[in-house]
């Protein structure tokens, strides 16, 4: 800055005005406000700019801005493009400058996030990225709690630094629940995820003010490769496709509509809706522009321009719906081959929507269709109920080969080459095992094993040079498959329920899957990280129950699912047993009989068992009729405990451990099936409480000759799904949980009155569990949305609430801790001191 001019503005050269704009060059967003222009033009330059200087400079060549009005003030950026010269190193002053501009807690002398200007919170890490420095950033907790989830979510969507790898899957794990939570539940929803990755020192400064604290959990459901989940979307279809330079994901649903969705941080570009579900898709590019192909269950062929969201065509022709379309192109021209309910298969030409070719040869419903090249010519492979796979040439639309083996429908086709040779991969409705084909022989070369269900999607992809392909299952896993050496390479886990559908695309020269289904979100994976472990392994299914006891003088968790008990030491997460108990686990409860932990395990089956957990060894069996022991419990009969069982014949059973006897000591019918049960003293005297499909609360005495039940509270459930008990001023209560019901009822079990409500959860409670803190008895309520609410129970008052990253099943109480079931994972919580 040299003079001054006439009226009084400062007279700038041409250097001068370089370093005024050079700010702006690399802006975010709708750009810089007046004050951070100001800063980072001093940071750049060297030259101490001030604010006054800024605002003269920006009034006399507002020509070269635009100006835009946010909720923070205005903010600039420039007309057209600047210089980026020197970028990574400007990018890196940049982001020293912005850092420096967060205040600090005069407390701590750290970093005081929630008072950082709005551009900070929303652009600092796409500087950090282009810094190369955005791991370091991320050592910050409190930077991740307060970073506006959107712009970090695509910051660490790019490729980072060994170093950083832990922290971008911890934020990424579970970005599609905290995104849009308040920072209370995201510091919950993080530090759970940083337990879940064996971050413990970091879940503590995560969980910093919070009544909580995740002390260990396991990590079987999380996975670095994964990017992020796309929520509220159920999928029938899906491909990508690239859309301005960027990887989009379009996916198609039975409600009619087609979505398409940015896969860098899963915003929405286009909704189109559709006159029909949509069960099939695929994507190409028709002159030059991306398109979406639909077959829907109408039966007509629907082509939009995903750029404009425009109708191309719309082709009819099949009868029913079509439940496969798949994309490809034949002399330079792109094509749709369509299948569906009327067996036909039909090739398109989709320049001009003419019909080309009419397949006849399946016996049923064709579900698939994948692409080859087979002797240098263009084939179509495809897969139906009929069981069989086939083979047409796309140039004369002749049938070339008939696949047979699969003992069930073909739901899935897709191809790659394998040391130069065509191959196909199939997956079948009743089958465990992938298939792979040779196309030029027709011969079975191989079955992929691993899935413990059918096979629901297939999809070849490239990793590495090498083809890969990766299976989706009934047993809501996705693997990848080694096709060179046959080999599985890695098991994508998290799906809360089965995914069917899955597509790849690349992105910055990396891997990318879709996975999704009707019942389950869809996920996006880098496939590149796929081959990294989980965190701390556990159960490999839902945790559906979970307990308490002493062994050798310490707290120990119980915990059963899949068809394991598992035994957990409650102070570091040492997994100190694990007990095969044969079958799916639906219930436990554990108590000390002689001194001895013990459990009582029940499952699907009639599987029914008493172990011994210290030793690991089987007490007794507990047999019953062939049907699902859906309870277990505990009751005192004469002063020793027995185990208590209940299964859908609506029979309980009453077990002594002291006799080696094949039968119960007692049993008695039900008029309703029993789903929970609980031991109990009621006027001194042990009893057993029950909870039944009726909504009835039953009270059982175990001992005498006379009418089993005492008492029975009719509670206005529609069904009880579960009970606790606890002591109130001196009397027995139970809580009931009922059905989808939202609200705890608390009952007096000595005059079987209503007591209260506990009524603000805004989904249906699944779990329950008392505890007494402090002379105070609380209760521990878990909702279906993944939120644990402390209660105090004397007064009916709503005291905590914890949000959970994922939906959980159950929770239990260990003295201050509280174990929790949540898919596949279990994650314990200790008071904060």
């Amino acid at each position: 800055m040299t003079n001054s001019s006439e009226a009084g503005w400062p007279t700038l050269d041409a250097e001068d005005e370089v370093a005024l704009l050079r700010p702006l060059v690399f802006a975010e967003g709708a750009g810089l406000p007046l004050a951070l222009w100001a800063d980072l033009a001093r940071a750049l330059s060297g030259h101490p700019w001030t604010a006054q200087d800024v605002s003269m400079y920006r009034n006399q060549t507002g020509e070269l801005l635009v100006e835009t009005q946010t909720q923070a003030g205005a903010a600039y950026r420039l007309r057209a493009p600047g210089d980026r010269s020197g970028e990574r190193q400007t990018q890196q002053t940049i982001t020293s400058a912005l850092l420096a501009a967060v205040p600090l807690d005069g407390g701590s002398g750290h970093r005081n996030w929630s008072a950082a200007a709005p551009y900070i919170v929303d652009h600092l890490a796409a500087h950090a990225a282009k810094a190369g420095v955005l791991d370091e950033l991320l050592e910050d907790a409190e930077y991740l709690v307060h970073a506006a989830p959107r712009g970090l979510l695509r910051a660490i969507n790019t490729p980072g630094s060994a170093q950083g790898r832990v922290r971008r899957s911890i934020y990424r794990a579970s970005v599609h629940v905290h995104a849009t939570a308040s920072l209370p539940e995201r510091r919950d929803i993080l530090a759970i995820d940083a337990a879940r990755h064996g971050e413990t020192s970091l879940a503590g400064e995560l969980s910093r003010g919070r009544p909580w604290r995740p002390r260990w959990a396991t990590g079987s459901m999380v996975r670095p490769a994964l990017r992020f989940t796309r929520t509220g979307l159920g999928v029938d279809a899906a491909a990508c496709t690239v859309i301005d330079g960027r990887p989009h994901a379009v996916t198609g649903c039975y409600d009619s509509s087609i979505r398409v969705w940015d896969m860098v941080d899963g915003t929405e570009r286009l909704v189109i809706t559709e006159d029909d579900g949509v069960y099939a898709l695929d994507c190409t590019e028709i002159d030059g522009r991306p398109h979406a192909v639909a077959g829907t269950c109408s039966g007509s062929l629907r082509v939009w321009d995903l750029d404009t969201g425009a109708e191309r065509f719309a082709l009819k022709g099949h009868k029913g719906w079509i439940r496969a379309v798949g994309c490809t192109v034949i002399d330079g021209r792109p094509h749709a081959v369509t299948a569906g309910e009327d067996r036909l298969v039909r090739l398109w030409d989709l320049v001009d929507g003419s019909e080309r070719a009419r397949m006849h040869g399946h016996t049923d419903e064709v579900r698939a269709v994948a692409f080859a090249e087979v002797a240098g010519r263009p084939v179509a492979v495809t897969g139906g109920y009929d069981n069989t796979v086939r083979l047409w040439d796309l140039e004369d639309g002749a049938e070339r080969a008939v696949l047979t083996g699969h003992t069930s429908a073909v739901y899935s086709v897709a191809c790659t080459v394998v040391d130069g040779i065509p191959h196909a991969i199939t997956g079948s409705g009743g089958e465990r095992a992938a298939r792979v084909w040779c196309l030029t022989d027709g011969s079975e070369r191989a079955a992929l094993g691993g899935h413990t269900s059918w096979i629901t999607a297939v999809r070849c992809v490239d990793l590495g040079g090498r083809p890969h392909v990766l299976t989706a299952g009934d047993d809501c896993t996705v693997r990848v498959w080694d096709l060179t050496e046959n080999t599985e390479r890695a098991v994508l886990t998290g799906h809360q329920g089965y995914p069917d559908v899955l597509a790849c695309t690349e992105m910055d020269g990396r891997p990318y899957a879709v996975s999704g289904g009707h019942s389950t979100s869809p996920r996006v994976w880098d496939l590149n990280d796929a081959v990294l472990p989980a965190a701390r392994h556990g159960h490999t299914g839902i945790v559906q129950t979970a307990g308490a006891v002493k062994i050798d003088g310490r707290p120990h968790a119980v915990t059963g699912g899949d068809t394991t008990i598992r035994v957990w030491d409650l102070a570091d997460g040492t997994e100190r047993r694990t007990l095969s108990h044969g079958h799916r686990v639906e219930a436990l409860a554990c108590t000390t009989v002689d001194g001895r932990p013990s459990a009582a395990v029940g499952g699907c089956c009639g599987a029914a068992r008493a172990w011994d957990l210290a030793a690991g060894i089987e007490l007794r069996n507990l047999p019953g009729l062939d049907h699902q022991v859906e309870t277990v419990a505990w009751a005192d009969v004469k002063g020793r405990p027995h185990a208590v069982t209940c299964d859908q014949d609506r029979t309980i059973r009453v077990w002594s451990l002291d006799e080696d006897l094949e039968h119960p000591l007692f049993t008695d019918r039900t008029r309703s099936a029993v789903r929970a049960m609980e031991s109990v003293t009621v006027d001194g005297r042990p009893h057993l409480l029950t909870g039944s499909e009726d909504g009835a609360l039953r009270l059982w005495k175990l001992t005498g000759k006379s009418r089993r039940i005492s008492a029975t509270i009719h509670t206005g459930h529609h069904w009880i799904r579960a009970l606790a008990v606890t002591v109130l001023d001196g009397r027995p209560h139970a809580l009931t949980v009922g059905g989808n019901d939202t609200a705890v009822q608390v009952w007096d079990l000595a005059d079987g009155t209503l007591r209260s409500t506990l009524a603000r959860h805004l989904s249906g409670v699944v779990a329950v569990a008392c505890t007494t803190r402090d002379d105070r008895t609380e209760a521990i309520t878990l909702d279906s949305s993944g939120t644990l609410h402390v209660w105090d129970l004397a007064l009916a008052r709503l005291r905590e609430e914890i949000v959970l990253p994922a939906r959980a099943q159950c929770v239990a109480v260990v003295g201050p801790d509280l174990v929790i079931g949540m898919g596949d994972d279990v994650v314990v919580l200790d008071r904060n001191c």
